[in-house]
């Protein structure tokens, strides 16, 4: 029974970490695009987006990772897009860390129908203070009832 059980469970354990390294990709692990640097000259002003396009789009550092998603769009007293609240992490909304960004930091990639955060790295955007309502901009999710 021993001779049977090591070869089987070794060859279960292999397969398990060939299927790990393949699931990375599935579940948005690294990939070779996402780690490819934006050309600048491919990018306009995410201004020009309607604010209601920008929510769900990925948001990737200057370098290309994925550093969150648009969960909201901060409009100032002149109902303009300021801010971009980005969500990163978490499952489910629970545990997320989100931050604001300046929408004349951010820029879109319609090659890859992304916001390209110009002035962050991936790391530089983990360290940002998270997102605190202080009232002073309008949610464009409040103005749509969700």
């Amino acid at each position: 029974m021993r001779r049977v059980a090591l070869p089987v469970l070794s060859a279960v354990i292999l397969l398990s970490l060939g299927g790990c390294a393949e699931t990375s990709s599935w579940f948005g692990g690294s990939n070779e695009q996402a780690a490819r640097p934006i050309p600048q000259q491919s990018l306009q002003t995410a201004s020009r987006i309607e604010p209601e396009a920008m929510l769900g789009k990925t948001v990737v550092s200057y370098d290309g990772q994925k550093v969150g998603t648009v969960d909201d769009v901060l409009m100032n007293r002149n109902n303009r897009p300021s801010e971009l609240l980005v969500s990163s992490g978490g499952v489910m909304g629970l545990g997320a860390h989100n931050v604001a960004l300046d929408i004349d930091n951010v820029r879109y990639s319609r090659e890859r129908d992304e916001l390209v955060a110009t002035q962050l790295t991936k790391e530089q955007f983990a360290n940002l203070p998270a997102y605190k309502d202080d009232g002073r901009m309008v949610s464009l999710n409040r103005q749509m009832g969700k």
